[in-house]
């Protein structure tokens, strides 16, 4: 069945939550289940016009839309730390449950549940999203207009974030098949079944979708307060701090950078990402070597300072307990062999991310060494608790280090990151490609991005995440995940 957003079952309202949660401010709508992921109706349908009606209501449906991100079965689980790390061969998947991801096995049932699930529920928040929009712009002196520009120009983000990892998915490989069709965009809450857009119109979709966005972010406080921990007294201006964790003008132009170079153009690539570092750097620090030490009673393993985009995952510790935790059986647990581990990392165990991420497992009859990025800290006052990465600050200098024609200021990139990281420089006869791609496999683990990089590159193998000393063979039947049934079929 394909994309028709005024059909039989409809949601309703089940609640606003008006509570406003530290430095997050979490509210969310709480919806009734779905038989069937198309069996919705438009957004406005259970958004009344009185959710509009107040400015505190205004931003708990926002913030509900940001929580349904943070959901398993999209950045809270599937699309970060475990379904597309096992694409990226990051883990032993000696379990029957995960073979078939780091066998590409797309026809088997389960892994069609899987990403049909992923479509859904992307689709779902898309759907959320747009209503969101035509129902903010239908409001008169609810809110100051600078907030409400700011409202809109994160819900443009999310739309656009969100088409483009599908089509980073579902999508072809853009650098041989850009003119290949790929996913519907869906610009409005309508009834009418959208075209599948061949890949290089879905890109000119998101990229008008950030635009507008940066242009509505234009007064985003992060561009002269900076981040602003502190909350005080009133929610609603509170609301517009700790813009990490939310669609910031920021975030939204380091996506526009992470866009263009997906698509090849490099050039805009990189002046999109220097702007952005030149700017915004300031605001998000490198994160202090103190802060990763290992057996420290909180470290900061997210690196939290850097992130420029985030959110609230309050399910993330129990993702680490139910896929990365040392006790579990051998079958079940997401864990590498020791010799893709100290491939990955060149054994330089003092690099930041390895001596923060991973212990040995000793302890609970292991082997090799856990993962642990995901692990809860001691002191749940911790501002960075429940806090994922969706995109950081180290992003953009890749970026700029495989654009730059100029070799030494691309290595000047890599070595920045590399420097507050607890590396050494590379030397002026690195290659800088080569050192890009080691650099992406240290910096991404357990966030989704590894496999994305595999795929823009068309790399013809990867090294195998089962058997040390052999490549997996990738072509495009690999890297690209058909779509859903429930969307193709009576098309």
């Amino acid at each position: 069945m394909p994309i028709r957003f005024l059909l039989v079952l409809t949601f309703h309202l089940n609640k606003v939550m008006k509570k406003y949660f530290y430095y997050i401010l979490y509210c969310s709508i709480g919806l009734s289940s779905c038989k069937k992921f198309l069996d919705v109706q438009p957004e406005d349908r259970f958004l009344s016009e009185q959710v509009f009606s107040n400015e505190a209501s205004v931003n708990s449906a926002l913030n509900g839309i940001y929580l349904n991100m943070a959901k398993p079965d999209l950045y809270g689980g599937r699309l970060s730390m475990r379904d597309l790390e096992l694409m990226a061969q990051y883990y032993n998947s000696a379990s029957i449950n995960y073979r078939s991801f780091t066998s590409y096995s797309y026809s088997d049932p389960d892994m069609q549940t899987v990403f049909s699930n992923v479509w859904q529920s992307a689709y779902r928040v898309i759907l959320n999203t747009n209503s969101f929009i035509t129902q903010l712009g239908k409001t008169q002196g609810v809110m100051d207009n600078t907030r409400k520009d700011i409202l809109t120009g994160e819900a443009y983000a999310i739309r656009a974030y969100l088409h483009f990892d599908l089509l980073r998915l579902f999508g072809p490989v853009y650098s041989s098949d850009s003119l290949k069709k790929a996913i519907p965009y869906l610009s409005a809450p309508t009834d009418q079944i959208q075209p599948i857009l061949p890949a290089n119109m879905l890109i000119d979709s998101v990229l008008k979708d950030l635009n507008r966005a940066a242009v509505l972010l234009q007064n985003d406080p992060v561009r002269t307060q900076g981040l602003v921990v502190q909350i005080g007294s009133d929610p609603l201006s509170d609301f517009y701090r700790m813009r990490n964790r939310r669609f910031n003008y920021y975030a939204v132009m380091a996506i526009k950078a992470r866009v263009l170079l997906y698509r090849g153009n490099k050039p805009g690539a990189l002046t999109v990402a220097r702007a952005v570092i030149n700017e915004g750097g300031k605001y998000f620090p490198w994160s202090p070597e103190a802060v990763s030490q290992p057996n420290i009673a909180n470290p900061d393993r997210n690196f939290s300072s850097e992130v420029l985009l985030g959110f609230y995952n309050p399910d993330m510790y129990n993702q680490q307990r139910d896929f990365f935790a040392a006790p579990l059986q051998n079958g079940v647990i997401l864990a590498p062999i020791t010799e893709r581990l100290e491939e990955i990392y060149e054994r330089l165990s003092n690099d930041y991310r390895y001596r923060v991420n991973w212990r040995d497992g000793g302890s609970a009859g292991k082997t090799y060494k856990t993962f642990v990025k995901y692990e809860d800290v001691v002191d749940p006052a911790m501002p960075f608790r429940n806090f994922q990465s969706l995109l950081r600050l180290s992003e953009l200098y890749y970026i700029v280090a495989e654009c730059e024609l100029n070799k030494t200021l691309a290595l000047s990139a890599l070595n920045t990151v590399r420097t507050n990281r607890g590396l050494p420089n590379l030397g002026s006869t690195a290659d800088v490609m080569t050192e890009l791609y080691k650099e992406y496999r240290k910096e991404f683990w357990g966030e989704g991005q590894t496999f994305f990089f595999f795929k823009r590159m068309a790399r013809t193998s990867i090294p195998s995440g089962n058997t040390n000393g052999i490549n997996i063979s990738m072509d495009a039947a690999k890297y690209v995940v058909p779509l859903p049934l429930i969307e193709t079929q009576n098309r």
